[in-house]
């Protein structure tokens, strides 16, 4: 599984255009992202330039991205990454299913050992303290600490609602994680504005538009437009709405472990994806997805099972907890909801 998302990033890319119709179309995108720079001088305020130099070399492809490799992780550093977003999920005093299903679309557990992959399953029935997991992170490289902050925040809006307790949280990370005012709301404006274009059901030029301007936020005040890579917020996206919008900003679905496992197991993102890759690569991707489906599943089912065994011990003794079923429920659809996705890929 390690080098699935590398197989699929080749894979796609040997369909990309001609190196002559690449060059017009990357001078295009140049051309928009210049545009883009431009909007951001209000909200920015300052910087704008170097946004522009920034997306515009992204774009024509001089500046390398390297997204975060969660896999290439410290394992403790795995492990308390998962406990920080279930440590925010829980803030506003419960797990529910909107938080749950984003936490599960955001971690990667393959390759942890037994013990560590113990660990985080039990998250689910009580997470550890913010103040510990972040902890963790307070040493790491900018990307990896604007990753996690920008998670954090994705988890806090996931339900709508921002918790007054999770509001405190958000800047405590923000404090440890070393992240100055103006990039946290750069960070905030881009989720706000990927929601935005999710609900309003927008159509994929205008959610490629949306992730330009976003970005073009992002670096205008020094924020690494990596951290777009494992961000949850563009999970809904169509997947021509995703795959343009990361292509306008030089990005690909080769390493997006964010992104991956909810978009492209989904029927319709599979079905828009294929259509860029012959009859064999579609068979690789195919057969990748159904592996992958299975360790997701596989994870929920962990957690599923040490629910119920909480759920009997709690009965055993005569009392019950309306959350513990409430947690149960959410579970249980997230589970259907992928089970249907992995029988559609066979």
């Amino acid at each position: 599984m390690s080098d699935f998302w590398g197989d699929l990033g080749k894979a796609l890319g040997k369909t990309q255009l001609t190196l002559d119709a690449a060059r017009k179309e990357a001078e295009r995108l140049a051309r928009e992202a210049g545009k883009v720079a431009q909007d951001v001088v209000g909200e920015a305020g300052r910087g704008v330039n170097e946004a522009l130099g920034q997306v515009q070399q992204l774009v024509t492809g001089d500046v390398p991205m390297e997204p975060v490799n969660f896999a290439a992780l410290a394992e403790h550093q795995r492990v308390a990454y998962a406990g920080a977003l279930y440590a925010m999920a829980y803030a506003d005093g419960a797990l529910d299913k909107d938080e749950l299903l984003l936490i599960v679309d955001l971690l990667d557990l393959d390759g942890l050992t037994p013990a560590s992959r113990q660990v985080v399953v039990s998250y689910v029935l009580a997470p550890p303290t913010l103040a510990d997991a972040i902890a963790a992170f307070s040493a790491a490289d900018d990307t990896l600490r604007y990753a996690l902050l920008l998670n954090l925040l994705e988890v806090a809006w996931a339900n709508d609602l921002l918790d007054p307790a999770q509001d405190q949280l958000l800047t405590q990370a923000q404090q440890v994680l070393a992240v100055g005012d103006e990039q946290y709301r750069a960070i905030w404006r881009f989720i706000r504005e990927m929601r935005a274009i999710r609900l309003r059901g927008q159509n994929d030029n205008a959610a490629a538009q949306a992730t330009k301007t976003a970005a073009a936020g992002l670096a205008a005040v020094g924020v690494p437009i990596a951290i777009v890579y494992v961000s949850g917020s563009v999970i809904g996206l169509s997947a021509a709405g995703i795959t343009s919008g990361l292509a306008a900003l030089g990005l690909g679905l080769g390493m997006v472990p964010g992104i991956g496992v909810a978009v492209l197991l989904g029927t319709g993102v599979f079905l828009g994806v294929r259509a860029l890759l012959d009859a064999a690569n579609q068979d690789l991707v195919r057969g990748q997805l159904r592996q992958r489906a299975q360790l997701v599943l596989a994870y929920l089912n962990e957690m599923l099972a040490l629910l119920d065994a909480q759920i009997a011990t709690l009965n055993q003794s005569g009392r019950s907890s309306v959350q513990l079923h409430e947690r149960r429920r959410a579970l249980m659809q997230i589970i259907a909801r992928r089970q249907s996705m992995a029988e559609s890929l066979h």
